[in-house]
């Protein structure tokens, strides 16, 4: 929980210069919950089993598609399950998703100001769809799913791969996430680790919402960084 709260009245001097930010996807681009919820209890219902309970819930929410299906059903139902993915029928589950309220405008303020941005998430191939389904996918270069290289989160390889394509140094840029798994990544590989929403993770910056982080950025670009 250590860290600045972030707030309209935060002296903007505790934000350091940054020329590139990394996003994590699910609860922090995009409000997905329900999405994630949907989706894996079809695959509980499908296999005639109760919904998730709070700890897999918790545990999807952070983990690759196929870490979550192996981890909620039977072993003896997981290699179909790979297979059942393909079917039409969940591309529901994109409807429960909704992009987080003041991202847009972030977004647009970040492009405007010339300073980079990646995504790093666990998602598989879903997460062009879904960025696209938003109007957002043009802001982010490069985007890293957990198939893109060898290890996903919490492995650091995607922050490295993004610093490589940016040429930047880990000092350059900051990550932004929700969970444990975020944290791990950002303190693996020497970023600086905003937790968005999420007050009890281990962060350098604590962001309530992204209209308090562009109204701080703007502040801080204006009275800090310019001079």
């Amino acid at each position: 929980m250590q860290g600045i709260f972030l707030s309209d009245i935060t002296p903007p001097n505790v934000i350091k210069k940054i020329k590139g930010v990394i996003f994590d996807c699910d609860g922090v681009l995009i409000s997905s919950f329900e999405s994630n919820m949907w989706y894996y209890n079809w695959f509980k219902t499908r296999f005639g089993l109760p919904d998730m309970d709070k700890d897999e819930e918790q545990y999807v929410f952070a983990h690759t598609v196929f870490e979550s299906l192996k981890h909620i059903l039977p072993n003896e139902n997981y290699q179909e399950a790979l297979e059942l993915r393909d079917l039409p029928e969940l591309n529901e589950a994109l409807s429960y998703i909704k992009i987080q309220d003041g991202l847009r405008e972030l977004l647009v303020w970040l492009r405007d100001n010339n300073i980079r941005m990646a995504v790093n998430t666990n998602r598989t191939d879903s997460l062009s769809t879904v960025l696209q389904n938003l109007d957002i996918e043009e802001f982010f270069s490069p985007t890293v799913t957990s198939t893109l290289l060898p290890n996903a989160k919490p492995h650091p390889d995607g922050v490295f791969y993004i610093l490589g394509e940016w040429g930047m140094k880990a000092e350059d840029v900051v990550y932004i996430g929700d969970t444990w798994v975020d944290e791990v990544c950002a303190s693996r590989s020497g970023v600086e680790f905003w937790s968005f929403c999420s007050p009890k993770l281990n962060a350098s910056l604590h962001i309530p919402d992204y209209w308090v982080l562009r109204n701080s950025l703007e502040k801080v670009t204006r009275n800090v960084w310019s001079k």
